[in-house]
């Protein structure tokens, strides 16, 4: 047991003056004058002994109601987190952190995890001194939103305006760093975090583990999820998006909440309109997977949501992509000769005889001083036997923005090509060419789930694979990613990527001289899904994260041209174009959703907005695991419930014991009442 006012104990001391009384009163004698003896020979030795007895009774009662009295006004508590002296007297700070974060919108009978979780923090500071000095923070963004005493009237409009967010935190980053960087001083230093505990601290939180020592912290949770089916993940099966090939989505659903959900309908919607559905049933903690197909509408940007029906925690019930519908790809041919590059064009009037989707612009040159390629979407180099130091930085700044090329290696030394080339590009190095003689090398597809040949017949692929009669060994590095080999383990065909451009290499011509390619019949659907693959702009429909930043590449000549950014709430921003980039960034991505680019008031493109994969629902931490990093004496992990606030103070205080040293003082003069009173024979013989 323990005291919360120790001070008042000095009261004890009147616990004297019934001692003081009693031992007066029997020192003192008064002389009374009897007529007679009569009466007093009537008493006996054992009357006189009780009415002794009685007295020293009556002295202890009153010592014993003073005492009571007394230890009452000390507000008595059992032990608590706190000592109940240092709670009760001494100077102490206080942070209350308040997680605002996507995860707190959680609904819990009518109210989300932060309006529960701050109405609590209001309640609490009752339990502190008006001296206590109080730091309250938000976690998104991470700011102290308050800093003062207890009795500063502005502390509970601070924590009335933290609003919640769509953002993700770093809890036990910002726990340590509000330690840390605040000059906190005080007899006791205790921490208030309102949060779902859903992730652990990492390896980084042991480095100020000295910083805790003298702390006290209560972790305290909002509640638990009752009724969510959160979309985990969707992602397109096929790379190669075209209006007459099926778009196949994998989907992932889990059951993060803790009853049973039957007949829930999961739709599959293009640009607002169903294109399919499901209905399935999902058990607590499982996770099931769907496979969704369905045609393209239309050519242009496609806005497809993954959809699920409205529950406790809304944020996870939608999946946005974006997935462009190329209405026109703009293709720069380059070749060492004319002839090479009629071939190429003729199998690009095959792909497109009317010249409305495939734009072809051709350009003779056998060694690359500059390459202009800001107005293609993509490029088809054709034995080309050198680049310069510029040339190989036109095609890094082509590539960073999202372009695409299809390149076909011919017979040149690698001293001919920029060491750049193959420092930043990461093209592979040539090592020297490579004869079949009187032979010819077969080719294998090395990876099966290559999109340029996996819808194809394997009886018809195995006739239409070609014949290698020459072509150029090089040097394979970690970034390459073979597709398609010969029968001596070689790559015929690699793939690479840098920033968001992808680059395809063949290690040999376009040339019978080199190969039979040209003469076989999946020529044309081989160039065409590498057209589609290099030439599709994903870059500027590439989700982002919420609240990071989206760069959107456009040509020189549209950077004149108004911007806008149209968010998924209907609210407009005007964007200024960065000239030298090239592009426009777009700052202010706080919503869920997708957001719109127009371009002169015309839809341009469109990217959509992801939760942080720490913002999914999931169980709370083990608490055990916190032991490992701050001493359980240190922590109090509680729930929030009805009666939160009398269950805080019992365990920072203790439980209180005033009422029961009120009633035993209430006992206590109740019997110095009775036996202190005189008895009623006793007053009729006096009258008498």
């Amino acid at each position: 047991m323990t005291f919360l006012a120790p001070s008042v104990l000095w009261l004890l001391s009147f616990i004297s003056i019934p001692l003081i009384i009693h031992f007066w009163n029997r020192f003192k004698v008064d002389e009374v004058n009897f007529s007679s003896i009569m009466f007093l020979e009537k008493l006996e030795s054992n009357a006189i002994y009780r009415l002794q007895l009685k007295k020293i009774a009556i002295l202890i009662l009153r010592v014993l109601f003073i005492s009571s009295l007394v230890m009452m006004l000390a507000q008595p508590v059992t032990k608590g987190f706190i000592p109940g002296w240092l709670a009760g007297e001494q100077d102490s700070s206080l942070i209350i952190l308040i997680d605002n974060s996507a995860s707190m919108s959680v609904i819990n009978k009518g109210r989300t995890f932060l309006d529960i979780s701050k109405n609590e923090s209001f309640a609490l500071l009752s339990e502190f001194n008006d001296n206590t000095q109080i730091i309250i923070s938000q976690t998104c963004p991470p700011k102290v939103v308050f800093r003062g005493k207890n009795n500063d009237p502005d502390i509970r409009n601070a924590i009335k305006y933290i609003e919640p967010t769509n953002d993700h935190d770093n809890l036990w980053t910002f726990i340590d760093d509000i330690i840390s960087s605040e000059n906190i001083t005080g007899a006791i230093k205790e921490c208030i975090v309102f949060s779902d505990f859903m992730h652990s601290p990492d390896s980084s939180f042991n480095n100020s583990l000295g910083n805790y020592a003298n702390w006290k912290f209560y972790f305290i949770t909002p509640g638990n999820v009752s009724s969510n089916l959160g979309i985990v993940n969707v992602s397109t099966v096929d790379r190669i998006k075209t209006l007459n090939q099926l778009i196949k989505l994998d989907t992932d659903i889990k059951n993060s909440g803790y009853k049973k959900k039957q007949n829930v309908p999961v739709e599959l919607l293009f640009n607002n309109r169903r294109v399919g559905q499901v209905i399935s049933e999902f058990d607590p903690g499982i996770r099931k997977s769907f496979l969704f197909q369905a045609y393209p509408s239309e050519a242009g940007i496609l806005e497809s949501i993954m959809a699920l029906p409205e529950d406790d925690y809304l944020l996870d019930n939608n999946w946005y992509q974006i997935m462009p519908i190329m209405k026109q790809i703009r293709i720069g041919v380059i070749g060492s000769s004319l002839e090479e590059i009629s071939l190429i064009e003729m199998i690009i009037r095959s792909i497109d005889p009317e010249n409305t989707f495939l734009t072809v612009n051709k350009s003779v040159q056998s060694k690359i001083n500059r390459l202009f390629l800001n107005e293609f979407d993509m490029a088809i180099i054709h034995n080309i036997n050198s680049i310069t130091e510029e040339g190989a930085h036109d095609l890094e700044r082509f590539l960073k923005k999202g372009g695409g090329v299809i390149w076909f290696q011919g017979d040149s030394s690698k001293e001919d090509f920029h060491s750049d080339m193959y420092s930043k590009l990461g093209f592979p190095e040539q090592i020297k060419k490579i004869n079949s003689g009187d032979g010819i090398f077969q080719t294998n597809v090395s990876n099966k789930q290559f999109d340029l040949l996996k819808d194809l017949q394997k009886r018809t692929l195995q006739k239409e694979l070609p014949e290698i009669f020459n072509y150029i060994n090089v040097k394979l590095s970690s970034n390459h990613t073979v597709h398609w080999t010969l029968n001596n383990k070689d790559p015929l065909l690699l793939e690479f990527s840098i920033g968001t451009g992808n680059i395809f290499y063949f290690s040999t011509l376009l040339d019978l001289g080199w190969n039979d390619l040209p003469i076989r019949g999946m020529v044309v659907p081989l160039i065409y899904r590498l057209i589609i693959l290099t030439g599709t702009d994903e870059i500027n429909t590439a989700p982002v994260l919420i609240n990071e930043s989206k760069v959107i590449t456009i040509k020189e000549s549209e950077l004149m041209k108004k911007w806008e950014v149209l968010s998924p709430s209907g609210k407009i921003e005007l964007i200024v174009p960065n000239y030298d980039n090239e592009s426009i960034e777009i700052l202010n991505t706080d919503e869920l959703g997708i957001y719109k680019v127009l371009s002169e008031g015309e839809h341009f493109t469109s990217f959509p907005t992801r939760l942080h994969y720490k913002e999914y629902i999931k169980p709370i931490i083990d608490n055990n695991f916190i032991a490992s990093f701050i001493s359980e004496d240190q922590i109090r992990w509680m729930n929030i419930n009805s009666d939160f606030s009398q269950v805080f103070s019992n365990i920072r205080h203790g439980k209180s014991l005033w009422e029961i040293f009120l009633i035993v003082a209430l006992i206590f003069l109740l019997g110095e009442t009775i036996l202190s009173a005189p008895k009623v024979e006793n007053l009729r013989f006096k009258q008498n």
